[in-house]
């Protein structure tokens, strides 16, 4: 494959990039505050738990079957899916201004959520591995890590907003910011379309039967992590989710709950930037397991926090934790799956970890702040973080895997690199 010019790989690095940064302060408008909004709206814990489950149950259904489409018509760019989701959720958005205490509503408007600026996040991250095997190298670490820098913005911005004029400031927020991300998604660069003899995806019917059952008999190991990114992101969600409840719990107010998410988000930063480097040094399995250590450490902190300042101290475990797994999964997903799946790989890895993670962890949590202290969720964070790193251990150690990354004829440099992912 001939050298791709610097200037394309610049353009193409500066676009991700803000497409991440754009997309991570669209999450941050609608689910950073999304608890408060409801409870503003006077929703209970359980309800919250519910809703928040609805979502991301959606977004289990919706990524597979929206991935599956996509490889299997690939004519059609993967932008133009983002595109439409987008615009998806500005109309959910906006209509949640009306929203009162009707949960058929809710629901409605939530599962919008989830089929749209939720399932979003594996095509993006497609987008970037499309355009690296490709032979056009971006480097996912340093765009992540834009997004966790504007992520850590807005928690600021948007906290001392949200602080002064209310929480109905979020929904001009976020409809400027996606409106934003959809310009820079329409002038991306468009991966060179994939050879037509590799093998297309299952169809939209088949991804829920055999497709699925096809997928993990071939990729056992990956299973195994989606698995374990079940568990951990249960963890995460009773964490990030219910922070509220925490910084309430310790005296805070809305402003103090930004500040929380902030420091969380900025020190993503440096980990996200050095991801290339980490992964060329060390293997994502073995960055996976060490992430999956560290979300059981910062769980097992949060139990014993006692003020806002420890509370703030605790978010640099993000660093080792959520920071690492990001990058990680993502690089891992593309190397231990053929060229035909990696769409869909990307889509399985998000409906583990914000899917069916965030479902549970979301509805635990919701139950045991209706009963007990918020002690109890950062308990029942700990017990899914510990659960979690034992499944990734187990899984990804004393393991080898094929990675098939040349199955579409390519061969860039990156690519012959990764040819065997010795799990071990």
């Amino acid at each position: 494959m001939t050298s791709t010019p610097n200037a394309l790989v610049r353009k193409a690095n500066l676009q991700y990039a803000g497409v991440q940064a754009a997309y991570w302060v669209c999450f941050f408008c609608l689910f950073g505050y999304a608890v408060v909004q409801l409870e503003e709206k006077g929703y209970s814990n359980v309800e919250v738990g519910i809703l928040l489950a609805v979502q991301s149950i959606i977004s289990i259904f919706t990524q597979p079957m929206i991935s599956a489409f996509a490889e299997k018509h690939r004519n059609i760019p993967l932008k133009r899916f983002i595109i439409i989701q987008l615009i998806v959720s500005i109309l959910a958005v906006g209509s949640l201004y009306f929203l009162r205490h009707s949960m058929p509503v809710a629901i409605l408007l939530f599962s919008a959520f989830g089929a749209s600026i939720y399932s979003s996040l594996s095509l993006v991250n497609a987008i970037a591995m499309q355009l690296s095997n490709a032979g056009i190298p971006i480097n996912y670490g340093l765009g992540r890590g834009c997004g966790s820098l504007m992520f850590s913005v807005a928690g600021i911005i948007v906290g001392k907003l949200v602080q002064a004029r209310g929480v109905v400031m979020i929904i001009p927020s976020y409809i400027l910011c996606a409106s934003i991300m959809i310009v820079i998604v329409a002038v991306m660069t468009k991966p060179p379309a994939l050879s037509q003899d590799i093998p297309r995806a299952d169809s939209i019917r088949k991804s829920y039967t055999s497709g699925v059952m096809g997928f993990i008999l071939d990729n056992k190991v990956f299973f195994g992590f989606c698995l374990a990114s079940v568990f951990l992101f249960a963890s995460h969600a009773c964490l990030n989710t219910y922070i509220p409840n925490i910084v309430t719990a310790l005296g805070g107010n809305n402003e103090d709950q930004g500040i929380t998410r902030s420091i969380a988000a900025f020190v993503e930063l440096p980990v996200m930037m050095a991801a290339a480097f980490l992964v060329a040094k060390i293997k994502s399995n073995k960055l996976l397991i060490i992430s999956a250590f560290f979300f059981t450490v910062k769980a097992v902190a949060t139990v014993f926090t006692g003020s806002l300042w420890v509370l703030f101290a605790v978010q640099l475990l993000q660093m080792p934790a959520y920071a690492l797994y990001l990058p990680a999964s993502v690089y891992f997903a593309n190397e231990s799956t053929g060229e035909g799946d990696r769409v869909r790989a990307q889509a399985y890895a998000n409906v583990a970890g914000m899917g069916v993670g965030y479902v549970v962890g979301n509805l635990v949590g919701g139950a045991l702040l209706d009963h007990y202290d918020t002690v109890s969720v950062s308990i029942a964070a700990t017990v899914f973080g510990a659960i979690g790193f034992i499944l990734m251990a187990f899984s990804l150690t004393a393991r080898s895997h094929h990675s098939p990354l040349n199955d579409s004829g390519n061969s860039s440099d990156s690519e012959k690199t990764l040819q065997v992912v010795e799990l071990s």
